[in-house]
């Protein structure tokens, strides 16, 4: 693997932007980004950090000065995000880069990029507590700074978190949360599910790993209890426990615009093997949302692309 792979195929996506639209030439763009990072060790070698970091450091300057009236999101690694709607600046699901059970890893933000995104976020959202969906550096130099972390309260108890707000009971005019487990429909991993409302009257929704069909359900009653819709729905395809799929329970409801998340996190895939392993490629995304993709409803980010939410 050389750094000019990632270039070249960063190339190809310059020239086809997201949007939400079917585009085959973007396709290809993306597929190739699944070929480079599907080689046994990438999250090992030097050019996928370098490439990841550069994205990075793209993402903080293109947020920092951002001026657009209409809200815009990145992407971030596998599972982060961060919104943009004025001086609002959110964060969801940040963590450090690749977290791998076992080794080391060069995708991974170095200290200072990590401080200089806790400088830019006004907020910080976690769903739940593995470690590829939270980065506790990013905790401790937000709540320094006084700035809300929101996440559930074993969270904050299982990383020790100063200052952070519980999502229990977290209700505010711009999100509203539902907690439910990530896991059976009886136990598991508290997991947060976050509505969004942003200054032009549109929605994000996100569901953490909440997958199970009684979680996901519950879910989806609450939205229709607090008489909301969802316009935006930052989340995989996976889920257990038989049931609607998530991404056909929201086609039936609410049509909504998908951005897809969980790709390429190399601390699913078994060390030494090639492939995306327990995760998901890009081109696997497009084929799980290929209904609301063929309606020009969906589009994959790859690490430091962003779109509005218009």
């Amino acid at each position: 693997m050389k750094y000019s792979d990632f270039t070249s195929a960063a190339g190809l996506l310059a020239k086809n932007p997201p949007r939400f639209a079917a585009d085959e030439s973007r396709e290809k763009a993306l597929f190739a980004l699944d070929r480079i990072l599907s080689e046994a060790d990438s999250e090992t070698m030097p050019a996928v950090g370098r490439y990841y970091r550069e994205c990075f450091d793209r993402t903080l300057e293109e947020v920092a000065a951002c001026t657009d009236r209409i809200p815009r999101i990145w992407k971030i690694y596998s599972s982060g995000f961060i919104i943009r709607d004025g001086k609002r600046i959110i964060g969801l699901d940040i963590n450090n880069g690749c977290t791998p059970p076992t080794g080391r890893t060069t995708v991974k933000l170095k200290r200072k990029q990590v401080k200089a995104l806790a400088g830019i976020l006004t907020e910080y959202y976690v769903t739940h507590s593995h470690e590829d969906h939270i980065s506790v550096e990013l905790c401790d130099d937000m709540a320094r700074q006084g700035k809300l972390i929101v996440m559930p309260a074993e969270s904050i108890r299982r990383w020790m978190v100063k200052n952070g707000t519980p999502a229990e009971n977290f209700h505010t005019p711009g999100c509203r949360t539902f907690m439910k487990w990530q896991g059976t429909a009886e136990k598991g991993l508290a997991c947060a599910m976050y509505l969004f409302k942003l200054s032009n009257g549109k929605t994000v929704f996100t569901r953490g790993d909440i997958f199970h069909k009684e979680g996901f359900e519950e879910c989806l009653e609450n939205i229709r209890l607090w008489k909301e819709n969802i316009d935006y729905a930052l989340m995989s395809f996976y889920f257990t426990g038989g049931g609607t799929p998530p991404v056909d329970a929201l086609e039936a409801e609410f049509k909504c615009r998908y951005i897809p998340s969980h790709e390429w996190e190399f601390s699913h895939r078994v060390f030494g093997l090639t492939g995306c392993g327990n995760t998901q490629s890009y081109e696997v995304l497009l084929r799980e949302f290929a209904k609301p993709y063929r309606d020009n409803r969906v589009q994959c980010l790859s690490w430091g692309e962003s779109i509005t939410l218009d």
